[in-house]
Formats: C-alpha cells, sequence, structure tokens
C-alpha cells in the first residue's frame, strides 16, 4: 500500500511448525530474494493462528531500501 516491494525487505521473521524443512524454505527464500537477502530469524513454534498453517512470514520493508 506505501508503494514498497520485494527489493525494499530488509528483515523477515519467519515462525515455522516443524523447523527440519528449512531447507525447503531456503529454496524458496531464494526464488523470492535472488539477490542481496534480507536478514533474517526462523522461529520453530509448536503451532500458529490457524491449525492448518505451517509457515507464517512478518517482513519488514523500507521503502527506497533497493535504491540506497
Amino acid at each position: 500500500a506505501a508503494g514498497a516491494d520485494m527489493k525494499d525487505v530488509v528483515k523477515i521473521t519467519v515462525y515455522v511448525t516443524d523447523i527440519s524443512r528449512r531447507a525447503e524454505l531456503g529454496k524458496v527464500r531464494n526464488e523470492f530474494f535472488p539477490g542481496n537477502k534480507p536478514c533474517s530469524t526462523m522461529v520453530e513454534v509448536k503451532g500458529l493462528v490457524t491449525p492448518d498453517l505451517l509457515i507464517e512470514i512478518d517482513a519488514v520493508a523500507i521503502r527506497g531500501a533497493a535504491r540506497r
């Protein structure tokens, strides 16, 4: 809504219900962030708000960060 895009993402926090699948997440992360990757934290949790969910991602973007 503020005009930022994926290149402006500077930090992601990933919540997973099964950390043993982190290699799969790494492949997907490389698809969305092929160049300069944002800082990231991964946390294994017992469950997410909806029981069917396996992953939740919180992202912080700084509009224009990609051009700095």
